[in-house]
């Protein structure tokens, strides 16, 4: 029985999965700079036997992998698996297995996400005789900053069938479809959650840098004060959403970042405001942006200065293929058993898998990772993220089994 042959599989890889989180936890790399990962893993899939092309994103400094392991009649159905593998700029707390590099950090979970793909694949690989089609593996760099990795992956031909052996460049018939998971602290390990249709926001960076004239903090009549109009052209963009925005589309514009000026008493020239416009609907999104461009231009001039708005539109929404997305919760309720399998609901963070859902059908879902041990609840991007490691086997065995029965799809 196949369930059986994929969870007894998964038991047997536990122990080296557990080594792959480890040794990418403890090895953490900056988004298209994953060349020590990229040779960790391409050494990993030629242990295993497992036919693979490296050389993606080259041309960013980074190291994606695209693999495959044939099945029975593997021509019939071509389904892809998802992991990424760059690091964040945190500081980790002081536990056993930190990071060991000073100011780096998987907080976001992308060394289980790695780890489990490569458990998925040597589940697959011992399982081959059970299933038919192949099983397309992504190892993905960049998803945590602009352009996105999934985005150079998918222009350079990622999702091509002849990718895994034909490398960067590679254009024949695409695969039939693609899944992807992401840990989930807020879900305890061994449940996973899912959500057919609009899952995450599109997710665009905005630099508005506001010019003024400096000068002298006691003779402030002779300058053009950016730090007061940069107040004015915050305050003023918080309207934009409220007012600008219908109701009933989900719209979030935050700045988490002002900079500008060196001491007290010092008007500086310039100012810079960097924050995000998360929105679902292209309409709405177009009509936001152009919002932000009038409102910060002109509160800026009402007020002597200039703004500068720089608006880099980001990695559009996750919208998960509704047929796609019901077959592969039916899948995780055989496996797991209904009550492991949850509804998600829609939230505002972005993802670049949804670069690959814009070429083929996907199914991004969420693996629990929540757990008592230290860090286990703590949120994603924070110095204190870390994962209950039992999620790894659920993971594992997930991904090995939704590519398996896919194909029977």
């Amino acid at each position: 029985m196949l369930k059986n042959a994929i969870l007894s599989a998964t038991s047997a890889s536990a122990d080296r999965i557990l080594a792959h989180r480890r040794h990418l936890h403890l090895h953490p790399e900056p988004s298209y700079q994953e060349t020590a990962t990229g040779r960790y893993v391409s050494q990993a899939l030629a242990d295993m036997g497992i036919a693979h092309s490296t050389g993606w994103c080259a041309k960013r400094g980074a190291a994606g992998i695209v693999a495959e392991i044939p099945g029975r009649e593997p021509s019939t159905r071509r389904v892809a698996l998802r992991a990424d593998m760059d690091a964040l700029p945190i500081q980790e707390i002081d536990r056993p297995h930190a990071s060991s590099v000073p100011g780096w950090m998987h907080a976001c979970g992308h060394d289980a996400h790695t780890a489990c793909l490569l458990g998925a694949a040597e589940v697959l690989s011992a399982t081959r005789d059970a299933w038919t089609g192949t099983v397309q593996l992504i190892f993905q760099p960049g998803e945590e900053c602009l352009p996105g990795g999934a985005s150079l992956m998918v222009a350079e031909g990622a999702l091509s069938a002849d990718a895994p052996t034909g490398g960067p460049g590679a254009g024949a018939t695409p695969v039939d479809a693609i899944v992807g998971q992401h840990v989930y602290p807020q879900l305890d390990a061994g449940i996973v959650g899912f959500r057919s249709g609009p899952y995450m926001a599109a997710a665009d960076e905005i630099l508005i840098r506001i010019v003024g004239k400096g000068g002298h903090a006691a003779l402030p009549h002779r300058t053009a004060d950016p730090v007061i109009a940069a107040a004015h052209v915050l305050t003023a963009l918080q309207t934009v959403v409220s007012r600008s925005c219908n109701p009933t589309q989900p719209a979030v514009l935050t700045f988490g970042k002002i900079a500008g000026g060196h001491v007290r008493n010092v008007i500086p020239d310039e100012v810079i405001l960097d924050g995000t416009l998360r929105t679902y609907d292209e309409a709405t999104a177009d009509t936001l942006r152009a919002t932000i461009h009038r409102v910060a231009e002109s509160t800026a001039a009402a007020l002597g200065c200039r703004a500068e708005v720089d608006l880099a539109i980001g990695y559009p929404p996750v919208v998960n293929a509704p047929e796609l997305t019901a077959r592969c919760r039916k899948q995780a309720e055989a496996l797991l058993g209904a009550d492991k399998v949850v509804d998600l609901p829609m939230r505002m963070t972005g993802e670049d898998f949804s670069f690959y859902q814009k070429v083929v059908p996907g199914c991004f879902y969420r693996l629990g990772t929540g757990g008592e041990g230290r860090g286990c609840r703590a949120g994603l991007h924070t110095a204190e993220f870390d994962i209950d490691e039992a999620a790894l086997h659920t993971g594992t065995a997930m991904m090995a089994w939704l590519a398996a029965t896919e194909h029977e799809g």
